[in-house]
């Protein structure tokens, strides 16, 4: 198994909220009392959560507000957990173009998965909360109308696909705890992708993958190519794709699209598709226009009867049209009504 495991974890903390003294109260969630200790004031602020559960087990390490956590193992109904903008903009980027390729029923983000018991020793954070909460999965089979934010792991409907973005406050949860967790989920693919590099250095790629092997370990999945700077991996369940930067917060999960030679997300999809549109409307009116040109020509003994239909019919099979002023030469007799085949019907 190859997980990558470099130690480059920094010492926690990263100045996100202030200590407190024993005895001191509550402060707001923004500035809620972690860093490591403890305290009195900090366990009084988690009691005091609306959400609090008393069999979870609270690390003082994180953020825990009302409406908020850094905590990714803790995965209560109507708690967000934060994250920067490039963290939430990859995410919601692979969601949009996941769910463009495989529809909305098998691409999920912001689930908890409740776990049975897999094997994992309980030093692991998740196999000892009892639930996990990946970034994007994908399922093998649609789930229709669920909306529940809590979900009961189910084996018979495998997770094809994870996704988990790195974030300064737990990327070393994705590096180490989740891959034993995923491994023992039999989660066929988990990718990883540090928009920030807070794990990666910039000589490395920001998008890599583990693919579960039929001896049920991890290995790695080494990219096709690399296109603009950019790897590109061959995924099962979402073909050929890539994580493109495009400045900024702004990370997006793009397919390539075959049949059309391009790359796509939503966006993009949404444009290719109108131009298609266009393009296929003025097809249409150009047809329109050639076969009532061939067919008074045709009135007119200038041409067979059957020849303005036989055309027509070979061009919509290969999804083309000639010029108008081709067609204007064979009518005025310059050329044979035979150079408005397509091409590769000529000569037959």
């Amino acid at each position: 198994m190859n997980t990558n495991p470099k130690a480059k974890v920094p010492a926690r903390g990263y100045g996100l909220v202030t200590k407190v003294k024993p005895g001191s109260a509550p402060l707001s969630p923004a500035v809620a009392p972690n860093g490591g200790t403890a305290t009195d004031a900090w366990w009084a602020h988690i009691k005091d959560l609306p959400h609090y559960d008393p069999d979870y087990p609270y690390d003082p390490n994180h953020i825990y507000g009302p409406d908020g956590t850094d905590d990714d193992a803790y995965g209560k109904d109507g708690v967000h957990f934060m994250a920067g903008g490039a963290h939430g903009f990859s995410i919601d980027s692979s969601v949009n173009e996941a769910r463009r390729l495989l529809g909305l029923d098998r691409v999920f983000k912001d689930r908890c998965l409740k776990l049975p018991d897999l094997g994992v020793p309980r030093t692991n954070r998740y196999a000892k909360s009892g639930q996990v909460m990946p970034d994007v999965f994908i399922q093998k089979h649609p789930r229709p109308g669920d909306n529940q934010h809590e979900i009961a792991y189910d084996p018979d409907n495998p997770i094809l696909f994870v996704l988990e973005v790195l974030s300064r406050s737990t990327f070393h949860y994705d590096l180490g705890p989740k891959v034993e967790i995923y491994r023992a989920m039999g989660v066929r693919e988990y990718w990883r992708y540090d928009p920030e590099w807070v794990y990666r250095t910039d000589d490395e790629s920001r998008l890599w993958g583990l693919w579960l092997s039929p001896d049920g370990e991890y290995e790695d999945i080494e990219p096709l190519r690399c296109e603009d700077g950019h790897p590109v991996y061959r995924s099962d369940t979402l073909g050929e794709f890539r994580m493109l930067d495009e400045g900024g917060d702004i990370h997006t999960l793009q397919t390539w699209d075959a049949p059309r030679g391009v790359w796509l997300d939503p966006m993009r999809a949404k444009d290719v598709a109108a131009d298609e549109a266009i393009q296929e409307t003025a097809a249409r009116t150009q047809t329109a226009n050639l076969l009532a040109l061939l067919r008074q020509h045709a009135a007119q003994g200038a041409l067979a009867p059957d020849v303005p239909d036989t055309l027509v019919t070979a061009w919509q099979k290969a999804r083309w049209v000639p010029d108008f002023d081709e067609a204007l030469r064979v009518t005025s007799g310059e050329r044979d009504w035979s150079t408005l085949l397509p091409p590769e019907d000529r000569g037959t």
